[in-house]
């Protein structure tokens, strides 16, 4: 674990919890902004998690939560216009 990474408290856990139960009762009218922030979240307790715990399954978990956040960060990104097109 990297010397200044702190553990993930059970206040934060129970904080990302909370905000996982809002949006999912209000899944139809979430800001794209707010769900990345929150997969962004998501993706962060689990690799702090993961560094502590060091098992590999630990690790799987971090990643697949890292692979979503690339992903949906990928989807939100608007295209780059091709050359010529303005």
């Amino acid at each position: 674990m990297p010397a200044d990474e702190e553990p993930v408290s059970m206040a934060e856990v129970s904080a990302f919890l909370a905000e996982t139960l809002r949006l999912s009762r209000s899944r139809a009218d979430i800001d794209p902004a707010e769900l990345l922030a929150h997969i962004e979240r998501k993706a962060d307790l689990l690799t702090r998690i993961a560094n502590r715990d060091g098992t590999d399954e630990a690790r799987a978990v971090a990643n697949a939560a890292r692979e979503q956040l690339a992903r949906l960060r990928a989807e939100q990104t608007p295209p780059t216009p091709a050359a010529g097109d303005a």
